[in-house]
């Protein structure tokens, strides 16, 4: 699906606040509800958008926000790796990188299960040469 503006517009207004209603939407961008809320479809059929809550991971969790650098020994099958450990439990996100790694993965578990997601769950996935923990201790503007 090729974006326009109009589909643009759309999506900005919904990144600042997914809940904004389709009347309000319309009349900002100048088009019906009715558009709005085909456009909204297509966007979600398409994969390109998805509405969800989010939560503010400085808030009232025992939960932390863990980002984990992954070295692979091979990358022959790197995409679907990253597939694989984008199923594991708690993983927020994983991206394929540039650089000395080759994945980052966002993982938001309780610290003290972060040996075992590392042992067990990442390890089940294979071909890990390395990897490299970086705990978050302050977050702005995140939301998971």
């Amino acid at each position: 699906m090729k974006l326009d503006s109009t589909d643009l517009n759309i999506l900005q207004i919904l990144e600042k606040n997914g809940r904004t209603p389709n009347n309000e939407i319309a009349a900002r961008v100048s088009i019906s509800e009715g558009t709005v809320r085909n456009r909204i479809k297509k966007l979600i059929d398409s994969n390109i958008l998805v509405v969800k809550g989010l939560t503010n991971p400085e808030q009232g969790s025992d939960k932390q926000l863990i980002f984990i650098l992954v070295q692979l020994e091979i990358t022959k099958n790197w995409k679907e790796i990253a597939r694989k450990v984008s199923d594991l439990k708690a993983v927020k996100s994983v991206s394929m990188i540039t650089g000395r790694f080759d994945l980052i993965i966002e993982l938001y578990i309780e610290p003290h299960n972060l040996i075992n997601f590392l042992t067990q769950d990442l390890a089940s996935v294979g071909n890990i040469l390395s990897t490299e923990s970086l705990v978050t201790i302050k977050n702005f503007n995140k939301w998971v």
